[in-house]
């Protein structure tokens, strides 16, 4: 098969790795944009120009998206997908997925498969032209792929063919994200790896580790991640005279199974917004395959992701968070159980050679259609 994956300024390392394996008797090819998540596959990779890569300013997307009805445009596209088997988008709306769909009507396409990710229905359509855009996915995309039944749930409220809707729920390499215990027995060391923005719940967060470093103060936190509020966090550590306790850096995604080895915790507190919630949350499934127990919140597709037994808290609830904060530090007999049961639940449900095979079969069972 001649596959070619296209996810423009989004092509990351994370959710490649499911189809590298792919490689192995099949011609794999990735387009991104010219500043991708990630670089540097072990397979051929294409970037080309995008209205994305415009350097940040003030409101940069809502502009760009206004001027381009979706701003993830690939210039020279098209071409480049010629004779191709299988292109494989994502989502309904952005732009490159509609220039698939266009290659596809002019035959040089055989089949668009896209993973949608979305889970809040008729999101993304305030802007003119995005629900045409999503009228053409509609029409011509020949199979979605859903990460969680949540998704499949939205693209189906949003009156997609349920039957070209599968669930596949998207691993990591079990291999390299696996358990080690820390070192460092006289402390309980808390990690958290995310985008630095509101939605992510940062602040409220250092908020709540304050309250428990003074409570214990053998508590640290480790901060992992870049974004609009990278100032607000450092000023705030400072304020505190937390710089002993917390520690904010950014990581290589190549090193970044080493980080979950040396913590005994891990925090998501995803909030929801008007027009996002957390969609899936790959570093939930990084932190259960290394044997960490997880505190997250009650919003999007986390309580679908996390088995039951880790702890869930409403969204901007910071005593729930604390609560929880403390509960765990002061109890590493229950840590250990339920690192214990994320890993192995980890190892049933999220290993990316199980989903490369599932996608490998649907790929060729759409060929065969």
């Amino acid at each position: 098969m001649n596959i070619t994956l296209v996810r423009g300024k989004h092509l990351n390392q994370f959710e490649i790795q499911n189809y590298l394996p792919l490689k192995k008797g099949h011609n794999l090819t990735l387009i991104g944009s010219k500043t991708p998540i990630h670089k540097n596959f072990p397979v051929k990779t294409i970037l080309l120009n995008s209205p994305v890569d415009i350097p940040n300013f003030p409101k940069k997307m809502p502009i760009l998206n206004r001027i381009f009805t979706d701003a993830h445009r690939l210039f020279g596209l098209e071409k480049r997908l010629s004779n191709q088997d299988i292109v494989h988008v994502a989502e309904t709306y952005y732009y490159y997925t509609y220039q698939a769909i266009q290659a596809k009507k002019k035959g040089l396409v055989k089949k668009i498969v896209s993973t949608v990710w979305e889970t809040i229905p008729n999101n993304n359509e305030g802007i003119r032209g995005r629900k045409k855009l999503k009228e053409e996915s509609k029409k011509h995309i020949d199979l979605f792929i859903c990460p969680t039944k949540k998704a499949k749930t939205c693209l189906e409220k949003e009156g997609f063919n349920p039957q070209k809707i599968v669930v596949v729920p998207f691993g990591i390499d079990l291999k390299r994200f696996s358990p080690k215990t820390p070192k460092n027995k006289d402390k309980t060391k808390i990690l958290t790896i995310c985008r630095l923005q509101e939605e992510k719940g940062i602040l409220p967060l250092l908020k709540a580790f304050k309250k428990l470093n003074r409570i214990n103060p053998q508590t640290t936190l480790t901060i992992i991640g870049q974004g609009s509020l990278k100032k607000e966090t450092l000023s705030f550590i400072k304020k505190h005279n937390l710089q002993k306790s917390v520690t904010l850096k950014t990581v290589l995604y190549n090193k970044i199974h080493l980080e979950y080895q040396k913590a005994d915790i891990f925090v998501l507190n995803s909030q929801t917004t008007k027009h996002w919630e957390e969609q899936y949350g790959m570093c939930l499934i990084e932190a259960m395959a290394s044997g960490l127990p997880i505190i997250s919140t009650k919003t999007g597709a986390i309580p679908e992701v996390l088995p039951k037994n880790n702890l869930l808290v409403s969204p901007k609830n910071s005593n729930q968070l604390l609560k929880s904060l403390l509960s765990l530090s002061n109890n590493p007999k229950v840590r250990k159980k339920i690192g214990q049961e994320n890993r192995k639940f980890a190892k049933i449900r999220y290993n990316h050679l199980v989903t490369a095979k599932k996608i490998k079969k649907l790929y060729k069972s759409l060929l065969k259609s």
